[in-house]
């Protein structure tokens, strides 16, 4: 669900493009949701941001104390038992991450068939041709300015994702 960077460029421009040649042809409505609030609202959704919550705060753990190891040993005082207390750290948290990867994709699988097609449901019922997740778009730059009375269709995706 999260974009690289180089696929949320690729995707900007690839709106531009459809966007610009789009208007030529005819004049399409553009919607705006907040795809996490419609996550939340779905069934299944607060166990998968309650498992996301879960993994990042036990990955952050993990991960400052890979770094306070590798500062260690990069001051060169390092013990033997600090290496490879390091190179443990850093299997274990590999590891972690794996599992909480698949853990992810299990628990997100029927949540994103049923959000997808809730905000699909509220985008054709208002007839909306493209819809973008808001809070993509905003941290992006893809979309600089939206009038949210009439492009926001959060709460009708919400309303749909509940029946």
């Amino acid at each position: 669900m999260n974009l690289t960077p180089t696929q949320t460029t690729l995707l900007a421009a690839a709106l531009i493009t459809g966007l610009a040649g789009a208007a030529t042809l005819k004049a399409g409505k553009v919607g705006l949701v907040d795809v996490q609030k419609v996550i939340e609202s779905s069934k299944g959704g607060p166990a998968f941001i309650s498992l996301n919550q879960k993994a990042d705060d036990d990955l952050g753990k993990q991960s400052q104390a890979i770094q306070a190891l590798q500062a260690k040993v990069n001051t060169g005082k390092a013990s033997p038992a600090d290496l490879q207390t390091l190179k443990k750290a850093q299997t274990t948290y590999q590891t972690a991450l794996q599992n909480y990867d698949v853990q992810r994709r299990k628990a997100f699988a029927p949540v994103a068939g049923s959000v997808n097609a809730a905000v699909a449901a509220a985008a054709k019922a208002q007839g909306f041709t493209v819809v973008l997740d808001k809070r993509k778009a905003a941290s992006s730059s893809v979309v600089i300015y939206a009038n949210a009375q009439t492009t926001d269709l959060t709460a009708a995706a919400q309303k749909a994702v509940k029946k």
